[in-house]
């Protein structure tokens, strides 16, 4: 942006050089005084995650949803309405009810999930448990006893459930030769399927949609809470009998499936083909129904484009609300829409993103030229609710967080992740079974459908574009870098994660923390930056009552950073999870379900292990990968190109 440009925009737009902000427009002000009582969001929310409930990419739950949403974006007022295709899957999948239960020695009901697009029962299914073998020996001793078994894993799955649990340790893994021989008994015997535990209570769910209609995954593949597995486990450890029974109805549908975007506009007056873009992802996962991840920011949008509405709201730039899918399985949506719509982009002044569950929106991140752009914008919300204080953080460039606005960020345009505060402990619903309705908060769902329309409103009216100067982060040091610990507002202590870097230090319960490294630390948000700026090696510090403790602390090496730099992502057991368009991994073949094998023909076992081995290499690398299932693959060899610098 010019200089000229810059000051036309600070006298346009600053309190210091225009009305004071207090003085508020009309429109504004209809939006911030609405009343309570008249409120839609919550209505919005329960339809999404109760009367739609989860809406997995790809299932009837999600194209419903589309269609309610393109629904009542008319019945709001926008115009402009429309699903926009962004792609298909091969395969839809649609999640049925579930039941588990041990029937002997003692009746049990069992808390359990699978993951999307893996297969289910053809009704009830009874048969003994028997202990997964994990040698040749084992396997020979347990052969006669597996036809129609269900066979249960010793360790936890790998990344699967947050904390510890009983039964939560993972054991090493048998090697590949010992893998293929179990894997081909289990075909030759028909065995009913296979059950590991969660690390805790909590069932994370996940799943690919690469799948085969001629192909078929046939054979459950059961996750279950850490005291149930464990119960199995001990029945099984004392001898004893163990019968258990599952009822899965997972059903598959033959594609091609269509996959849609939703979007309605409120069309600008002077400026209609520039766009503040609003929205949130409408797809979740289909462990629970989505209410927080993410139906209250489709609720929020929705609602955002209601109160405009209502109160008038005439803006000089086209305010553009737009509902994502495939959020959870990559940003699919949203890529799509850039890539299909790229002469768009410098045409797009800022995306709002709601992503982060009900605690309220109690910020925005803002570089050096945004800050005074965004003071009179937001000047009407910093004090909208006492309890819910709203604030402009200063960075120094604005960071992804993996959700839609990380698509928009890439391709150079202000994708803005709302801060969010409030009692709500999201680690506990994101993507768990407990992402349910009756863990939204109606007050903060409220409040941020008011500074979301109001953002949106004062961004659309400002006399340029938002400056794209340090979109990015300069340094992310040390990557998604975790303490282990659940924080109040005033940064006390809640609760520590059993083996987290807070834990093992001596961090307590009721500690505030105060510091890291050198940086002092008032919030979340500041403490995440103070992370990522300090080397791994650095001390924190806490007020414990009066006094005050320092901790020498050493952050984990960043394994994902390595692989990220290739486009992709792999779990502990070395399957791609995420390979990113256009980048190093796709260009190369590589897809998601691919399992690793081998760099330059040396093989690899864990994670630690490619990721130093990419980390290493000075030149392309030749990657070795196993695409299908055990017994049934195919070995895929392609060559991965260095990285270019960033």
């Amino acid at each position: 942006m010019r200089i000229q440009s810059l000051l036309f925009v600070l006298v346009s737009a600053c309190p210091s050089f225009a009305q004071d902000a207090t003085s508020l427009d009309p429109v504004v002000r209809r939006i911030v005084d609405s009343p309570a009582s008249e409120s839609h969001v919550m209505r919005y929310l329960d339809v999404v995650a109760n009367r739609i409930g989860p809406r997995l990419t790809g299932s009837d739950g999600y194209e419903n949803a589309c269609n309610w949403a393109r629904d009542e974006f008319e019945a709001i007022g926008l115009t402009n309405v429309r699903l926009e295709r962004w792609g298909e899957f091969a395969v839809g999948f649609n999640r049925g009810p579930a039941s588990g239960r041990m029937t002997k020695p003692v009746e049990r009901e069992l808390r359990f999930f699978t993951n999307a697009w893996t297969a289910g029962t053809k009704g009830k299914v009874s048969g003994i448990a028997v202990l997964a073998p994990t040698n040749a020996e084992e396997l020979e001793a347990v052969r006669s006893q597996l036809a129609g078994a269900w066979v249960v894993a010793k360790s936890a799955v790998p990344g699967a459930g947050r904390g510890a649990g009983p039964g939560s340790g993972t054991a090493p893994g048998p090697d590949r030769a010992f893998r293929e021989a179990r894997e081909k008994a289990y075909e030759e015997a028909g065995i009913a399927g296979t059950i590991r535990g969660a690390r805790g209570e909590l069932l994370v769910t996940g799943g690919s949609p690469r799948v085969d209609w001629n192909k078929l995954p046939t054979r459950p593949a059961i996750q279950m809470v850490a005291a149930d597995h464990a119960a199995i486990l001990e029945k099984l450890a004392a001898n004893e009998e163990v019968r258990l029974e599952f009822d899965i109805r997972n059903h598959f549908e033959q594609g091609p499936i269509q996959l849609h975007n939703v979007i309605a506009d409120l069309v600008g007056t002077e400026k209609p083909e520039e766009y503040v873009i609003v929205g949130g992802h409408l797809d979740s996962w289909d462990g629970a129904t989505g209410a927080l991840d993410n139906g209250t920011g489709v609720a929020t949008t929705m609602e955002a484009a209601r109160l405009l509405v209502a109160a008038g709201a005439r803006p000089k730039r086209t305010i553009r609300f737009m509902l994502w899918g495939g959020e959870e399985q990559g940003l699919l949506g949203s890529r799509a829409w850039i890539e299909q719509n790229s002469a768009a982009l410098l045409r797009i002044s800022a995306v709002l993103n709601h992503d982060g569950g009900t605690n309220y929106c109690a910020g925005i991140p803002a570089t050096e030229l945004m800050v005074p752009l965004f003071e009179p914008i937001f000047a009407p919300v910093l004090d909208l609710d006492p309890d819910h204080p709203f604030r402009i953080r200063k960075v120094k460039g604005i960071s992804s967080v993996g959700s839609d606005s990380d698509a928009f960020l890439a391709a150079g345009v202000p994708g803005f992740f709302w801060d969010q505060k409030g009692r709500s402990n999201y680690t506990h619903v994101h993507h768990t079974q407990f992402d349910t309705y009756e863990e939204a908060i109606p007050d903060y769902q409220r409040n941020s459908s008011i500074v979301i329309a109001v953002g949106a409103l004062g961004i659309a009216n400002l006399p340029e574009l938002l400056p794209r100067e340090s979109l990015r982060p300069t340094g992310s040091g040390g990557g998604r870098r975790r303490l282990g610990v659940q924080l109040d507002d005033e940064m006390r202590i809640e609760e520590l994660t059993d083996g987290g870097i807070a834990t093992k230090v001596g961090m307590r319960v009721g500690d505030r923390v105060t510091k890291i490294g050198e940086m002092p630390v008032a919030d979340r948000e500041e403490l995440v930056v103070a992370m990522q700026e300090a080397p791994a090696k650095t001390k924190a510090t806490v007020m414990r009552g009066t006094e005050t403790v320092e901790f020498e602390i050493e952050f984990p090496v960043d394994l994902d950073a390595p692989i990220r730099r290739y486009g992709m992502r792999v779990n502990d057991e070395l399957e791609v999870e995420r390979v990113t368009k256009g980048e190093i991994a796709e260009k190369a073949g590589l897809a998601v379900g691919d399992r690793v094998q081998s760099l330059d023909g040396k093989p690899v076992k864990t994670k630690a292990e490619f990721s130093a081995a990419l980390e290493a290499t000075k030149d392309a690398v030749r990657i070795e990968v196993r695409r299908g299932e055990e017994g049934k693959h195919a070995v895929i060899t392609t060559t991965l190109p260095k990285p270019e610098a960033r």
